[in-house]
Parts: structure tokens; sequence; C-alpha cells
């Protein structure tokens, strides 16, 4: 009996040789609004587990659409990633998955080289994430568009005489904060501290998207470990060009209360190539969510903020996007016009909403906290770019059912 139904369990995971093998269908319905290159992240049933890193494709019911599909394994999840292209609101879309034998040549592409993480699309470097270019914390750096012109500021990682030469900690992209139970982690003045790469796990390359963990330690001035942190980090390059990168942190003390303090200076921050500064005069704006220009964002709630400008004689952009799941949703912004801007919940006073320390969050010694950001890089200004549509995609996205 035992073994009859283990034969049963198993025929349902595997087909046996021979037999028809049932693929997914999958629907995708945009309910409350219209998408346009829209990442889905689905989890799939147990019957279609056996289908882990399996080549496959989306094919419309139609027959007018087939885009590339991957599917990895998540934990325990098993999860379908794909991306559609355009999907209006109130219209059902239904795709039939087959096998195919296409390969990995415009995907995305992960590569550890020398303790850095090099992240590749179609076979050009679009980032990497680096752990020792700087004094006291990784961070991404550069980010380059498909032609590869660089949208962060180049000084003080490259000696660009050119560049400004303000604030040497904005370095590309970073997570950090300037008030870690009293201790700075934000500049790189001595007697700051630091956030230490410990090492990388679970790295994922594929048609798709490409996506790695790496964790880190937040160590104070004298050597003492304040927390760990696991980063979980995923970029999905678009058909026309367009990339998102999801950074997904979650902070662990160790063994004691961890206070993050009310300051400005902080936490999810990156440092813009300067012709996309409003100060610069030379064309580059800053727009917020709630409709606020340039210098007005700084301080203020929004669910995102995008900078955009000419770069190589072409115009581009990059916006940042807050959530519903984090804390302070809507959360506020050290967004500056000369190029920084930083998504950051914890500077209330600096930030003119209340006295001082309101802004300062206390995580128990048996908790966490868990954020999720996504940096999309785009060509056009923020309408020309789809960046509502966009931050719909992250925020709301489209339902998706699977049979």
């Amino acid at each position: 009996m035992i073994l009859t139904l283990a034969a049963a369990l198993l025929s349902l995971a595997y087909p046996a040789v021979g037999a028809v093998e049932k693929l997914p269908k999958v629907s995708v319905y945009a309910s409350n609004n219209s998408y346009h290159n829209c990442a889905i992240s689905e989890p799939l049933p147990k019957r279609y587990h056996h289908l882990i890193h399996t080549s496959i494709i989306l094919e419309s019911k139609d027959k007018t659409e087939k885009i590339p599909g991957q599917i990895v394994l998540v934990g325990k999840n098993v999860i379908l990633h794909f991306v559609v292209s355009d999907i209006a609101a109130g219209i059902r879309k239904t795709y039939d998955i087959h096998k195919t034998k296409l390969g990995n040549s415009n995907g995305v592409q992960l590569a550890e080289v020398k303790g850095d993480m090099e992240v590749s699309i179609g076979n050009s470097l679009f980032t990497k994430y680096t752990t020792h270019s700087g004094p006291n914390k990784p961070f991404f750096y550069p980010f380059l568009t498909p032609g590869g012109l660089n949208l962060t500021r180049q000084w003080p990682v490259e000696d660009i005489a050119t560049d400004t030469h303000d604030h040497p900690h904005h370095r590309g992209l970073w997570f950090t904060h300037g008030n870690v139970n009293g201790v700075d982690f934000w500049a790189e003045t001595p007697g700051t501290g630091k956030t230490v790469t410990t090492g990388y796990h679970d790295l994922v390359s594929g048609p798709v998207f490409g996506s790695f963990v790496t964790t880190t330690d937040w160590i104070n001035p004298d050597g003492s470990m304040v927390g760990t942190d696991v980063r979980t980090v995923r970029i999905t390059p678009f058909p026309n060009g367009d990339r998102i990168l999801d950074f997904d942190i979650e902070f662990t003390p160790n063994g004691k209360t961890v206070t993050f303090g009310d300051t400005k200076e902080g936490m999810f921050g990156l440092r813009t190539t300067d012709t996309l500064a409003p100060s610069r005069k030379l064309g580059g704006h800053m727009i917020n969510s709630e409709g606020l220009k340039d210098a007005e964002c700084w301080g203020k709630k929004a669910a995102w903020v995008d900078y955009f400008g000419q770069v190589g004689g072409k115009t581009y952009g990059i916006s940042m996007f807050d959530t519903a799941s984090n804390l302070r949703h809507p959360q506020t912004w050290h967004a500056r016009d000369y190029g920084l801007f930083t998504i950051n919940p914890f500077g209330l006073h600096d930030f003119g909403m209340g006295e001082k320390g309101a802004g300062d969050y206390v995580v128990a010694a048996d908790k966490k906290l868990s954020l999720k950001y996504r940096v999309f890089f785009h060509k056009g200004d923020t309408e020309a770019g789809g960046v509502v549509s966009q931050y719909h995609s992250y925020a709301d996205p489209p339902k998706v059912s699977i049979q």
C-alpha cells in the first residue's frame, strides 16, 4: 500500500516516459491598471516542480506573442518569472507554456570576480556589486545603458576631473545609515562604522532575470558587531533596453537592541551622473509621485522619485520605488537637486516632521527589520519612460493564475 501510494505521487510529479506531458497554462488579468514591461513572478503548483531550470517560452492564446520564461527554486517554492510587454486595464491574457531549446545569450549573466559580483545583460556589463572599492561599504557601480553610457557619477570610484567632487561617500547605489546606535555608518571619515560583505549564495543567471543573495556584517569602530543583513538582489532587463533592480534586505540584530536613529543621512541611496542634477542646469530634473519637482522633493513623503536628463545626447532616467509593505510607507526622501536621492524612513526630525528623535526606530534583539525597494533605469523622461506604469507593476501588479 505504501509503495503504491509513493508510486502514485511520483507519477504526478514526474510524467512517465512516453506520456504526454501537461504543461502549465497562465492567465494574467490587469484588473486595476494598464502595464508596459511588467515583470511577473508567480509560484507554480507542486505538480509542475519538475520543470525547475527547464527552458520555456510562454505563447499567447492568439499565437501573436512568444515571450521567454524562467523557472527557479526560491527557498521551498518554485517560481515562474516572465515579462508581459503590454496589457491594458480590464484585459485578460492567457499563455501556454512550451519547452524550448533557446539559450541565454540575451539574458542576465552573473559572475563573481575577485569578491565582486558582475552583472551582464546580453554579454555587456550592466553593473557590478563591489565589495572592496570603498573604505566602509559595498555598493553597485557603475550602472550602464545598453550603449555603455554611465548613469551614475563616476567620482570618487574613478578619478574623473569633470565630475563634481563633493560628498566622497556617494558611491553608485548603496545601503547604510548615519545613526545606528549612535554610530555613523553613512560617512567615510575616521571613526565611522562599516558594512562588510561576508559571502554570496543562490546565484541565478537566466533569460528573464539574474539574482544573488549576499550577507553583510555591520561593525562598530571598536570591532564589535551590531548585526547582520541578508540582501536579495534581482535584475530584470526589458526588451526596450530598460532594466529594473529589486533590492530586498532583512536586518537582524546581534543579540542586542538596535536603534536606527533620526537623521537625514540614510538609507538606500544613489548618486546620479551630474547631467541629471537640476542644480547643474543642464536639463536634468527630479519629480516625485506627489507632483513635486527638483528641490521641492527633499524631505517629503512619496511612493517614488524619478531623476532624468541628458546622457550622451539622449534622455535617460532613474526611478526609485517604495512599497506598501515597508515601514512608514510612503517613506521620506533625502533627495537633493545636485544628483543625490535616498529613501530614508528614519529622518523625520531632520525633515521637519517632529521633535528630535521622532524618526528613531528600535529593532528588538529578537526581531528583524525588512525593507523592499525597486530601482528603474529607463529611457526618456518620467512620462515617456512610463514611470507611473512601472510603479504600478511593482506596487499593484496584475492578477496571475496558473492551471
